[in-house]
């Protein structure tokens, strides 16, 4: 038993070696987001009033938790018309800024949960359009708290791809394999994560052309299904 402990432990330090002298000589790849979340989201809607909050405000976001997700660049805005709220909160990393599951791990199953929000539903990559435009498969919960529920949309984009998980309790040891095995060594990749809450139903959402161009200028940022 002790020689299996000690072989697998040698096997684990020569492999962290190996790849931390990966990322030594491979630079990590070109970001494709340029400017600022806050200029390609619209500014402005016909009939709808658009507010500007502190990431801080976010479910997913304290002002501590803000610091430790350390993005590039970030965006939490709500757009309204009359009852009618759609709530858009984005998240940038360029690449090699932080580990997938770091980022990841930040989705409304773990912060808004833990901001006292109760998730009565719960589906894992479905399919999502924007008219005939397919986007990345979306996850998808509905949350709710003191009267209030929301139907949660959300993608984590590594490299242009929807990555998708069940988060299980505790952390797994492999979870650097498990990411190799699905990424390759390479696990610098640029990530977005992009979220969208609403008070109500999305196909009666989908009817309104407002809606229309925030999906727009979300597939700017690679929500488009890649082949």
């Amino acid at each position: 038993m002790k020689s299996l402990i000690l072989i697998a432990g040698t096997f684990l330090l020569l492999s962290a070696v190996c790849l931390r002298g990966y990322f030594a000589l491979v630079p990590p790849p070109e970001p494709t987001h340029n400017g600022y979340l806050s200029d390609i989201l619209p500014q402005s809607l016909p009939e709808w009033t658009v507010k500007e909050h502190d990431m801080a405000e976010s479910p997913e976001s304290s002002a501590r938790i803000s610091e430790f997700l350390n993005f590039d660049d970030a965006l939490f805005r709500t757009y309204s018309n009359g009852r009618i709220h759609v709530g858009v909160y984005v998240a940038y990393w360029s690449p090699g800024k932080t580990s997938y599951r770091w980022a990841g791990a930040h989705t409304p199953d773990t912060c808004w949960v833990q901001n006292g929000w109760s998730c009565n539903e719960r589906q894992y990559s479905i399919p999502f359009n924007n008219k005939n435009v397919a986007f990345e498969p979306a996850e998808f919960g509905v949350y709710a708290k003191e009267g209030e529920t929301q139907q949660v949309y959300f993608w984590h984009l590594v490299g242009g791809r929807a990555y998708s998980y069940k988060q299980n309790e505790g952390h797994n040891i492999f979870a650097a394999l498990i990411d190799i095995k699905s990424h390759g060594l390479d696990l610098r990749k640029e990530q977005f994560f992009i979220r969208l809450s609403c008070n109500t139903d999305i196909k009666k959402l989908k009817k309104m052309p407002a809606f229309g161009t925030i999906l727009e200028a979300l597939a700017t940022l690679g929500l488009n299904k890649k082949m």
